[in-house]
């Protein structure tokens, strides 16, 4: 009786200890199973790769990088966009781009001829054409000598040629051209006119012109490049009779009296009633009765002669 009760004791105690074994590892599990999910649940935004903006950068930028190659144009275009106007003349300096064919691009000089010396396709005038002309002169001539089948062509200028002032200004010289100099900008750009110039005409050389042109300055003339412009003195002269004999500075509306009283007046030799006057672009003075209203005119020589008694 003793024997079985301790079996069955033993029996009982056994399978307790079995469930409290069992028992163990899932409490365990239960209370690590948490902290297993938290850490990789954590886990991903901890560990977000940062590889994704910096691949993202390349793919951005490649655009960027690639748009000259694409668009080789775009460079030229712009400054083009203020010289369309400008004509071509000798020693200009252009750069030509083909797009694709770096072999017929290049820099080109306009020789004395007015041509530029192209590869492949030889001489090609460029004197007195604009930036757009020459561009599709080239084309033309690229795909005529089927050098090409579509030629694209792009044209810079590398440089514009300068104008020259001279004469009345306060700083003659050569200065560069820009697109719409008129004559009035030149002669601010030089310092402006000096006291004796003449405000109201002005000589101008266009190149490859032999003789200077005399324009009216009443309204405004352009200035081209390559020009030379010569402001003539607005002064005018008087001699013999008068108090202080000279050169004086013009102005308009200018009368022979107000010529003689700015020069002192009359001497008491004076012959008050008739002027000797010869006008800049004449030979030969003439003489003229004088009057109130008798005008001088820019580079007059006026002489007052010795009355005679």
């Amino acid at each position: 009786m003793t024997r079985k009760f301790y079996r069955s004791f033993s029996v009982l105690l056994a399978a307790f200890a079995a469930i409290v074994t069992l028992g163990a590892p899932a409490s365990t599990l239960a209370q690590t199973q948490p902290l297993v999910s938290r850490t990789e649940t954590a886990a991903p935004a901890a560990q977000t790769p940062p590889a994704a903006p910096i691949a993202a950068q390349p793919a951005s930028g490649a655009p960027a990088a690639a748009g000259p190659s694409a668009q080789p144009g775009a460079q030229p275009g712009t400054q083009g966009a203020s010289t369309d106007g400008y004509v071509l003349g000798i020693n200009d300096r252009v750069r030509v781009l083909v797009f694709g064919e770096q072999s017929l691009s290049g820099e080109f000089l306009v020789d004395s001829t007015g041509r530029i010396a192209m590869p492949f396709i030889g001489e090609v005038q460029a004197a007195g054409l604009t930036r757009r002309q020459l561009e599709e002169d080239l084309e033309k001539k690229l795909s005529a000598e089927e050098i090409l089948l579509d030629p694209r062509v792009s044209v810079d200028f590398l440089n514009l040629r300068p104008y020259y002032i001279l004469g009345e200004v306060t700083k003659p010289g050569e200065y560069p051209y820009t697109q719409g100099l008129n004559v009035f900008n030149a002669v601010a750009t030089a310092g402006g006119f000096t006291t004796l110039a003449n405000q109201t005409r002005i000589m101008i050389k266009r190149q490859g012109e032999a003789v200077e042109t005399e324009y009216s300055l009443l309204s405004p003339v352009t200035v081209q490049p390559g020009d030379t412009i010569r402001v003539i003195k607005g002064a005018f002269y008087i001699l013999g009779e008068v108090n202080r004999p000279g050169e004086y500075a013009f102005s308009e509306g200018l009368t022979v009296q107000n010529a003689v009283a700015t020069a002192g007046g009359f001497t008491y030799r004076a012959n008050t009633r008739q002027v000797f006057v010869k006008h800049r672009n004449e030979a030969q003075e003439r003489r003229v009765q004088m009057s109130a209203s008798l005008p001088v005119q820019p580079g007059d020589t006026i002489r007052i002669t010795e009355r005679f008694f």
